[in-house]
């Protein structure tokens, strides 16, 4: 069984809740990050949000940190979450018995301080999970947030990395059933998560 396993797929496959839903309580025991959509007051939409794995399963005590804003056009994005926040949990993730990495494989990789410690876990041991921005898709951002076409570079180039490495397996959910995604979850939770 590989060591790392990724879902991918477009928007509507909801990658990101069918692995929280797999994950459950699981999190609690996880390094990594999950990502989010802020909501204002009133439930409305105001951007997406990093935070840490374990907060997910409900534990308490992290603060979200908004990295895209829509309340305004274009929306803004802060390279400081991933400078700063997103290296710290992925350095962290060490500790703990496997990492999640949700909704990666978009702008953040032209960060490079988050590139370089993104490259130094998927390198290591540690067994990891997670959500894959298909690279339509992270193109589809990086317009929406007015980027450069170097961030579709170093999305290519972590594509490529996965593809080539014997311990990842990359499932696509826009070309199986649900039911192989959850099986393939299961299995990897049962022989690498803790």
């Amino acid at each position: 069984m590989e060591k790392r396993l990724f879902l991918t797929g477009s928007m509507e496959r909801d990658k990101s809740a069918l692995l929280r839903a797999l994950l459950g309580d699981r999190l609690m025991y996880a390094g990594g990050f999950l990502t989010g959509n802020a909501v204002d007051e009133n439930g409305g939409f105001i951007g997406m949000e990093l935070m840490p794995a374990a907060a997910g399963a409900g534990v308490s005590g992290f603060e979200a940190e908004l990295f895209i804003d829509c309340r305004s056009y274009p929306p803004m994005h802060d390279n400081e979450v991933f400078r700063s926040t997103g290296v710290r949990l992925l350095e962290e993730a060490q500790f703990y018995p496997f990492a999640v990495l949700d909704e990666f494989g978009g702008y953040e990789t032209v960060i490079p301080q988050f590139r370089a410690a993104l490259y130094e876990l998927l390198g290591s041991a540690l067994p990891c999970i997670g959500t894959l921005k298909k690279p339509e898709e992270a193109d589809m951002l990086r317009q929406g947030l007015g980027l450069g076409e170097r961030v579709n570079g170093h999305i290519a180039a972590l594509w490529e990395y996965l593809r080539q490495d014997s311990d990842t397996r990359i499932l696509d959910l826009d070309k199986c059933e649900r039911a192989e995604a959850e099986r393939a979850v299961r299995l990897w939770l049962s022989e690498n998560g803790g």
